[in-house]
């Protein structure tokens, strides 16, 4: 079985590159074989053009599958009394007070469900210097009114949502947010070498391994080791939303433990907790920290579970779990080296996920 995934991810990413969909990539299935968890690393092409050859060691900015990580560490802080989430949100943020924000829950927010809305460009008109105290209070303060109620309960994916969800874990718990997910997950699972806040480490020497994500109009310089997405960049790299960097294979272990507490493996606590972040949720796919398969035209294709539970990022990342199979399928580009306008993966995810999930069925 091994032999046939690692030959469908080996041809797909060879694919992936031969077609302009990125220049390289790196990817990780993880079966669930024996009593144990076993790791298929496989590697193509280049970091960028005329640069060196991708290799399972690779580093990729995980862009928003940095929001598993941080749901995932929200909830254990609230199962340790440290962060409710059925708490108001003005009740740790005061700043919320009197706005209708505040008066949603944590649950919401994490599940995209609050009326935050999408995304706003705060970094185009920040007055602050980047990642200052006062660049943080001028963004938040931004970012509280940018409320829609015709959206609430409904699934509206929201990086506001997660960038006060960050502001506040810090807050409740009195500690940075990158302290917070390293010493609740990464390096509880041994991947705290591997999957990482990049503005958190002070040694850059990381920055070798780790493949660009192109031109920033916004800081005018390509961006190694830098955080693409330009708001994170503004609240200096570390943010609820995005600033993660990590191997596949360290995300893939990351997969297989949601995937082992889904089946109770790590307990009956993180079994609730699994299974709470991961339930369907009324009007549409999105869940706390996750997102679901789509009937229709979904990232992680048709041949995975309808129980199957993902992320993707827009820098070309994606992780998919399938609990039913035990299956994790983890796939790491840049395709925003090729241009913040190259769509071609959108093509390409379906049918790299069918081709896995295929393979491994294939027995």
């Amino acid at each position: 079985m091994s032999t046939r995934i690692e030959r469908a991810l080996q041809h797909q990413l060879d694919a992936g590159c031969d077609d302009g969909v990125f220049p390289g990539a790196s990817a990780c299935a993880a079966t669930w074989q024996g009593g144990a968890w076993s790791y298929i690393d496989v590697a193509a092409g280049v970091r960028a053009e005329g640069t060196s050859a991708v290799t399972a060691q690779t580093i990729y900015d995980l862009a928003s599958l940095t929001k598993p990580w941080v749901a995932t560490a929200a909830l254990r802080l609230h199962q340790a009394g440290v962060f409710d989430l059925g708490a108001r949100v003005d009740a740790i943020i005061p700043e919320a007070r009197g706005l209708p924000v505040g008066e949603r829950s944590w649950e919401e927010v994490l599940s995209h469900r609050s009326g935050l809305e999408a995304w706003v460009p705060f970094y185009e008109t920040l007055p602050e210097e980047p990642g200052s105290d006062a660049a943080h209070a001028w963004i938040l303060g931004e970012l509280l009114p940018h409320w829609d109620a015709s959206t609430v309960g409904a699934s509206v994916y929201s990086d506001l949502g997660y960038i006060l969800a960050g502001v506040a874990m810090s807050r409740a718990s009195g500690q940075p947010l990158n302290e917070i997910v390293a010493e609740r997950i990464a390096s509880e699972l041994g991947v705290d070498d591997t999957v990482f806040f990049g503005a958190s480490r002070a040694d850059e020497n990381w920055k070798a391994w780790c493949a660009p994500t192109g031109w920033s109009p916004w800081r005018q310089r390509i961006l190694v080791g830098e955080v693409h997405d330009d708001n994170c960049a503004a609240l200096g790299g570390v943010a609820g939303h995005a600033g993660m960097f990590g191997a596949a294979n360290g995300v893939a272990r990351f997969g297989a433990a949601c995937v082992a507490a889904w089946h109770g493996r790590r307990g009956a606590s993180e079994e609730e907790l699994m299974r709470h972040a991961t339930a369907v949720r009324p009007g549409g796919t999105h869940r706390l920290g996750w997102d679901g398969k789509a009937q229709e035209g979904s990232a992680a294709g048709s041949s995975i579970d309808a129980d199957a539970f993902g992320h993707l990022g827009f820098t070309g990342t994606s992780l998919w779990c399938d609990p039913r199979r035990q299956l994790v399928v983890v796939l790491l580009t840049n395709r925003v080296a090729v241009s913040d306008d190259n769509t071609a993966i959108r093509q390409f995810r379906p049918g790299f996920h069918d081709a896995v999930v295929d393979a491994f069925d294939d027995r």
